[in-house]
């Protein structure tokens, strides 16, 4: 299972990177010969006017704040990438800029960091969307608290203040978190589902009818393993249905880390995975050196090799030329649907995680963060400023009606009934644990399956003392 892990890590670090820089070497210069698209004249007057509204900015003495990972901030990918409303509108009101500081790799993020901390020469920020920072990073002092750069009275960010206390440590916050993210949907082609007889989710959905009876008997009559016709590929599976019973594994509760191993909605949740995955619906990475079919995320749902992608927005909230993997976007052959949950499921549990950022210990550039990240509230919060990301989406990148509205509801679901996995955050030892724990009941090899009560039994004393160990650390 090692080697799962690590092959799952190298294909997401490839994968959403995009396309700036390898994955291989830094590029401390980070020059980039890629036109940056800029908005349209009418959006580029929403900005304008958005600028105005900004009545205390902030005073700036360095405009260039430093962005650490293995995704850029600029519209560097391709040249069919917009640029965002949050980028726009820290460029045109403080005349900011994102230097781009990529990660060696997926693996080496954390030493990566390390490294530049160490050696006094640290980036200002990194994201925390993964939910991979909290609290480790604090523990191993490479951020630092954000108290004093928000307010969180202040009607910008005040209902984001929930959120922000989930990454509460020592009385302080060390994240600024700036939307509730769906962490993923399960994404399919309409020409697959037509072609097979199949019911649209979607419209299974309209109806109360999408759950995990109805999405196990459409993996069951799509799969044909022999042909390498597979249900369900990708990395986010094994979380998402996990997630999709309403309890994370692991969660933090007032200060507290939780162990939810024991817990009967876990158990109900890991026992229908393990009785899907007797029917082989999920293509065999153990066989293709643990890589995903072709090696991209979404290869297999355009040629109808592949039912569904779990996997976050991001994968279809981008240019046409990155999306091809799924379909045409523009001619309606791709959709989505939330995570199914349990038929008699008491809500519709969203796996979720959060969009926000943390501030680099020793950042010399901590203000200029708190500037770009102000900016990406006003981006949520103006409703101008939000249709432009909207009209991106259908405009250039060939969104339909039916998805907005999909991705409106979904997002609605999230506020409502987050579920949010802190397995990521904790240690490495901790995430390496959890990710096998999660995966087993659904590993594509038969002979390295195992049901639920033997996971839970193999793993709890090993996993109790790693939280314990990681609970005094945070108590210290």
């Amino acid at each position: 299972m090692k080697n799962f892990k690590k092959a799952a890590a190298g294909i997401l670090a490839i994968t959403m990177a995009f396309a700036s820089t390898s994955c291989g070497e830094k590029d401390k210069d980070n020059s980039s010969s890629m036109p940056e698209k800029k908005l349209e004249a009418e959006q580029q007057d929403i900005i304008e006017r958005l600028c105005g509204e900004i009545t205390e900015p902030r005073e700036l003495e360095n405009t260039e704040i430093k962005w650490f990972s293995f995704w850029d901030i600029n519209p560097t990918a391709s040249e069919d990438k917009d640029i965002g409303v949050d980028l726009a509108l820290f460029q045109t009101k403080y005349k900011g800029t994102v230097k781009y500081i990529p990660t060696v790799s997926w693996d080496t993020y954390f030493d990566d960091l390390a490294e530049t901390v160490i050696a006094g020469d640290p980036p200002d920020f990194i994201g925390a969307d993964d939910m991979n920072i909290f609290p480790k990073c604090a523990l191993r002092n490479m951020i630092e608290p954000i108290d004093d750069y928000f307010n969180f009275d202040d009607p910008l960010w005040s209902d984001m203040k929930e959120a922000c206390d989930k990454f509460v440590y020592d009385g302080k916050h060390w994240a600024a978190i700036t939307r509730i993210d769906p962490s993923c949907i399960f994404i399919y082609n309409k020409n697959t589902i037509t072609a097979n007889g199949l019911d649209d989710p979607a419209e299974l959905w309209k109806k109360g009818e999408w759950n995990w009876d109805t999405f196990s008997k459409m993996c069951t009559d799509f799969s044909d393993p022999d042909k390498e016709i597979c249900a369900l590929d990708g990395w986010y599976y094994e979380d998402a249905l996990t997630a999709s019973s309403g309890k994370p594994l692991i969660s933090l509760e007032n200060g507290q880390i939780v162990n939810n191993i024991g817990s009967a909605e876990l158990a109900k949740a890991q026992n229908m995975m393990f009785e899907l995955q007797k029917n082989n619906v999920v293509f065999r990475k153990d066989l293709h050196s643990w890589q995903v079919r072709g090696n991209v995320f979404g290869t297999g749902i355009a040629s109808g090799e592949t039912l569904f992608y779990p996997i976050g927005l991001w994968a279809i909230e981008d240019a046409p030329s990155v999306t091809k993997p799924y379909g045409d976007l523009s001619k309606g052959e791709v959709m989505f649907v939330p995570v199914p949950c349990a038929a008699d499921s008491p809500a519709q549990y969203i796996p979720s995680r959060v969009h926000g950022f943390c501030i680099c210990l020793g950042a010399k550039n901590p203000e200029g963060v708190a500037a770009f990240l102000d900016c990406t509230r006003y981006a949520e919060l103006d409703e101008e400023a939000h249709q432009i990301t909207i009209d991106q989406f259908k405009k250039d990148y060939g969104w339909t009606d039916e998805m907005l509205e999909m991705r409106d509801e979904i997002y609605q679901m999230a506020a409502e009934h987050p579920v949010f996995e802190f397995a990521e955050g904790v240690s490495t030892d901790v995430t390496n644990l959890t990710d096998n724990i999660v995966k087993t009941t659904m590993h594509p090899d038969p002979d390295a399956r195992q049901t639920w009560t033997e996971v839970v039994s193999a793993n709890t004393t090993a996993l109790d003392y790693m939280l314990d160990e990681a609970q005094q650390k945070l108590a210290k």
